[in-house]
């Protein structure tokens, strides 16, 4: 069996400090079928997750994302 991962850009909908970020980036982690969160503070508010299409979808992380308090929205595949 092969192993299947994608990426989905997240637009956080309010800035992020670096604490919040990271401890969003941590609870995403934590989730399954979701490998890593990943945001970098130059580029705004845009948060990239990789994630197991097979144990989570696109809307999972972003429901996952709403669930830690923040508002946003897929903008990439």
């Amino acid at each position: 069996m092969y192993a299947t991962q994608s990426d989905v850009i997240v637009h956080l909908g309010e800035p992020v400090n670096d604490e919040d970020r990271a401890r969003l980036e941590h609870a995403l982690e934590a989730e399954h079928g979701i490998a890593r969160a990943r945001s970098n503070p130059r580029a705004g508010q845009l948060l990239i997750v990789n994630f197991d299409p097979t144990a989570i979808s696109a809307l999972g992380v972003l429901r996952s994302v709403h669930a830690q308090g923040y508002t946003g929205r897929l903008v990439g595949m």
